[in-house]
């Protein structure tokens, strides 16, 4: 397996995050170019940008079914007490249906067989990971010490998480559990900036990618699954990755990069 990114180097113009590749080379993405943060699709060049969501709420987190017929997402739009839901809409943005009614972790993330969901979500402060039907209906908790941002192996038979150990000195993780839940089959150490962020299996189904931000620069690193060193992939100076991706071919790969801005306001007493 190569450890190099694919040569493609476009920039897509789009202000996004969240970015997901789509069975059939498009990509999913957020952004909040209406005014609000919305789904919207594209094609893999950048053409052809499409406004799926109009819900005034703010939606986050798009990823579809393998088979191409859902989006599921997160959502505050049922206006509960949660901060967010998890949803599922067709895939040109209609009917869209709520499946569960609590998600803390922003990163639904679908099987290959389009059958479930697995998420991470909070309870009594603690997260952890949880499968809900594509359909809907009763959860079922994986894990029971502290996970989030689960992505599924392309075999389905695993999920990769970011995971706290609370024996190790180094406490966050990449674990690897079984698709039905339990104890890691498998734990990475952290890299040394502290967090893996934003996990994703490669195509290929050898290595587990993330992003690692070191002196407030972000870059794609990659873990081989049969052990050996993380290796980084991408050679960026600047900026942070909000959001990276495969294409499901493995010859391309997306990311949304960018800095955080913040305003400063000085308040007087005018009397």
């Amino acid at each position: 397996m190569s450890d190099q990114l694919p040569s493609t180097d476009a920039y897509l113009g789009v202000t996004a995050s969240w970015t997901s590749w789509t069975p059939d080379g498009k990509i999913v993405y957020v952004s909040n170019a209406s005014g609000n943060f919305d789904i919207w699709v594209m094609n893999g060049d950048g053409s052809d940008k499409t406004q799926l969501t109009f819900d005034p709420s703010d939606d986050f987190s798009p990823a579809m079914t393998p088979d191409s017929r859902y989006i599921v997402f997160a959502s505050d739009r049922a206006g509960t007490s949660s901060s967010m839901e998890l949803w599922r809409m067709d895939a040109d943005g209609g009917h869209p249906k709520q499946l569960s009614d609590r998600i803390e972790d922003l990163g639904p993330q679908c099987s290959p067989d389009s059958r479930w969901v697995v998420y991470g979500t909070v309870i009594s402060g603690k997260a952890a990971l949880w499968r809900v039907s594509i359909d809907g209906g009763n959860p079922v908790q994986l894990t029971h010490k502290e996970s989030d941002s689960p992505v599924v192996s392309p075999d389905g038979k695993w999920i990769a998480c970011r995971y706290w150990n609370e024996q190790s000195d180094s406490p966050k993780h990449i674990a690897v559990i079984p698709f039905e839940g339990g104890e890691p089959i498998k734990v990475f150490e952290n890299p040394q900036s502290g967090f893996p962020q934003r996990i994703r299996w490669r195509p290929d189904g050898r290595a587990i990618t993330y992003v690692d931000t070191r002196g407030g620069v972000s870059n794609i690193w990659s873990q081989p699954i049969d052990g050996g060193p993380a290796r980084r992939l991408t050679d960026f100076k600047d900026q942070l990755i909000f959001a990276h991706d495969w294409s499901p071919d493995g010859k391309q790969f997306a990311c949304a990069r960018g800095v955080l801005v913040s305003t400063v306001v000085l308040i007087t007493d005018s009397k």
